[in-house]
């Protein structure tokens, strides 16, 4: 049974004994790994995957996104022959027929950063996706350590198109050289840590509101990214009693500038204004345009620009339809002594995510804004593709 420890201010599930103290170290060590590596990934530097006993071939990776030509043009000192590594969500979104959540190809002719960013999405492309689709050759399914090195740019934050090469296992001590992080696939999947999060309770101070000026906020962190979680608790709850809760991802465009685009900042507002009549909890997750980022978010609304709904401009770049994850939630509301709610929210996803964690979700009360001409399309996409309750 997972047990809840706080632990130099950290909340989060704890291993028992020496075997579970071995197990966390190499967990940690781990996810220190799997952050270097997205943050070389995010700089426009390669990072090699290898499994880790025996002498495998090395999967240099390095993001689309993020390449420049000069960062290019060092890379064409490790191979002449370099292949695309995109989604499925990506290739299906575009019209193609394939059956694998991730495929690898070689494209046509000669590459250009230009024209890479074509293929990821991340500008206009001088032809048509599916004609430069029909000219790649040598489409295969993923393997394993592909798909590693597309969680490393989804966890990113950057789109999840890459360039990739296979070198001969000899090639390490020029990469180490070169001073090319290495790292295996089971480190990204242990640096993902399974179940729930570990958390630190990093500050907190009391804070009046406009509802409400007997607010506290406590603020949370993620000790193996940058993401910081905030729990709004608005008056005084009773953790006795079933406490209204809501469960909100962050939107820039819409809490902060008032975005008609979606309905999030009228949902924002609304529930702190129920709260204050109520008390209760908001959670403030930093999980920005369905865990995405900015960047990916404001590139899907060029897209629902052109006639995409919000789902399927995720999906063309390379995204499922909803990456966001709701345990650091469950984890935050037991830091608090918090274990039974009444939430507010349309989305099941939410409801059933606590109920996993071990939280007690006894009613949903639902929170409708106003459509207005801009957010229509997108209040619709979630009702009938989300399932999200009207």
């Amino acid at each position: 049974m997972r047990v809840l420890r706080q632990i130099d201010g950290h909340f989060g599930t704890g291993g028992d004994g020496a075997g579970g103290g071995v197990r966390a170290a190499d967990d940690e060590r781990a996810a220190v790994r799997a952050d270097r590596a997205r943050l070389e990934l995010r700089r426009g530097r390669p990072v090699a995957l290898a499994e880790r006993r025996g002498p495998a071939p090395i999967l240099l990776v390095a993001a689309i996104e993020t390449l420049d030509a000069a960062h290019w043009q060092a890379l064409q000192r490790w191979s002449a022959d370099w292949r695309l590594l995109l989604t499925g969500e990506r290739l299906r979104a575009l019209g193609a027929d394939l059956a694998p959540a991730a495929v690898s190809m070689r494209p046509p002719g000669l590459l250009t950063v230009e024209s890479l960013r074509g293929f990821a999405a991340l500008s206009e492309s001088p032809e048509p996706f599916d004609v430069l689709l029909r000219r790649c050759g040598d489409t295969q399914p993923a393997s394993t350590i592909m798909h590693a090195a597309l969680a490393l740019a989804r966890r990113a934050r950057i789109a999840p198109a890459l360039v990739m090469a296979e070198l001969p296992a000899d090639a390490q001590a020029a990469l180490a050289e070169d001073e090319i992080l290495r790292l295996s696939p089971e480190d990204v999947g242990r640096g993902e840590r399974p179940g729930p999060p570990a958390l630190r309770r990093l500050s907190e101070a009391a804070v009046a509101l406009e509802s409400r000026d007997d607010c506290r906020l406590v603020l949370f962190g993620e000790p193996d990214s940058d993401a910081e979680h905030v729990a709004v608790i608005v008056g005084q709850p009773d953790p006795q009693r079933p406490v209204p809760v809501r469960l909100h991802s962050s939107c820039l465009t819409g809490d902060l500038l008032g975005s008609l685009r979606c309905d999030c900042g009228e949902q924002l507002r609304t529930a702190i204004d129920r709260l204050a009549v109520t008390d209760g909890v908001l959670l403030y997750l930093a999980q920005e345009g369905r865990g995405i980022g900015l960047a990916n978010k404001l590139r899907a609304y060029g897209l629902q620009d052109a006639g995409l709904d919000t789902f399927q401009a995720d999906r063309t770049l390379g995204f499922g339809g909803d990456l966001r994850d709701f345990a650091p939630a469950a984890t935050m509301l037991q830091a608090l002594g918090i274990g039974c709610v009444k939430l507010l929210t349309n989305n099941p996803r939410k409801i059933e995510a606590l109920r996993r964690a071990g939280i007690e979700v006894v009613d949903r009360v639902g929170l409708t804004a106003t459509p207005n001409p801009h957010n229509e399309r997108y209040v619709a996409a979630k009702r009938e593709q989300a399932g999200h309750y009207g």
